[in-house]
Order: structure tokens, then C-alpha cells, then sequence
């Protein structure tokens, strides 16, 4: 009976581990097809992601314009405004 019992429990176990096994080659082979996905999906979207980081380069640069173009009109301003306050004394 014993004897029986522990046959029972090594069937078991050892169809746990196969069928776990099992789960990580699929799981892997899941993971393959994703990442053959993505790379495929990159290489065919290389001109868009080309155009994309040029459309940021030009927005980033009139950012960059137009952050200059403040400060010297503040620095105008404050220039005038300490003009005035020199001059009205």
C-alpha cells in the first residue's frame, strides 16, 4: 500500500514537472514571437521614427527660439523700465 503511494507521488511529481516544463517552452516561444514582432515591427517603422525625431529637433529648436527671443525682450524691457527710472530723477 505504501509502496503504491509512493509510485503515485513520484507519477505526480514527475507530471508537474514535465507539464511545468511544458509552460516554459511555451512561455519562451511566446516570447520569441513577440520580440520577432517588435523587431519586425521597428525595421518597417524606421522612416516613421526617422520623421518623428526630426519633427522633435524643430519643435525643440523653435522652443528654444522663442525662449530667446523672451528673455532678450525682457532684458529690453527691464533696460527701458531702469532708463526711465534713471532719467525721472
Amino acid at each position: 500500500m505504501v509502496a503504491k503511494k509512493d509510485n503515485d507521488l513520484k507519477e505526480f511529481i514527475n507530471e508537474k514537472f514535465t507539464n511545468h516544463e511544458e509552460l516554459e517552452k511555451l512561455r519562451f516561444k511566446r516570447i520569441d514571437e513577440l520580440l520577432a514582432h517588435f523587431k519586425y515591427e521597428v525595421e518597417g517603422n524606421e522612416d516613421t521614427i526617422k520623421r518623428v525625431h526630426t519633427r522633435v529637433d524643430r519643435i525643440e529648436t523653435r522652443i528654444k527660439t522663442v525662449q530667446g527671443m523672451g528673455t532678450a525682450m525682457a532684458t529690453a524691457l527691464g533696460a527701458v523700465a531702469a532708463w526711465f527710472g534713471l532719467s525721472s530723477k
